[in-house]
């Protein structure tokens, strides 16, 4: 049975307006885990600039980066990403956002 390990990276906070306070989101660390899904969800109309980021090597480096600007989810793959740790940064302007991840513990 594959070991999945179930993170969320930013919480859907229900702000509106200039978030950034709360940007870069909680860092987690996933050093035992790869082969990640990162879901973006938008609960309700609103505009946001993130990015999912990893630390490798003492910095911060973008993964992926994701403009959202209507309700709906957007799912990401990347199947073979192994980092350090990783969170969420950018800025959300309004509405209603999320962003999750999912890793594995096995071998892909």
């Amino acid at each position: 049975m594959i070991s999945l390990d179930k993170k969320t990276l930013f919480p859907n906070t229900g702000e509106t307006g200039d978030n950034t306070a709360t940007l870069p989101a909680q860092e987690f660390n996933v050093e035992r885990n790869k082969g990640w899904t990162f879901v973006f969800n938008t609960s309700s109309t609103g505009t946001a600039a993130l990015d999912i980021e990893a630390y490798i090597g003492g910095a911060w480096h973008v993964v992926h980066s994701q403009s959202l600007s209507s309700s709906g989810s957007v799912m990401v793959r990347d199947d073979h990403g192994h980092y350090e740790k990783i969170r969420v940064n950018g800025s959300v302007t309004s509405g209603e956002h999320a962003v999750y991840a999912t890793g594995t513990v096995a071998s892909l």
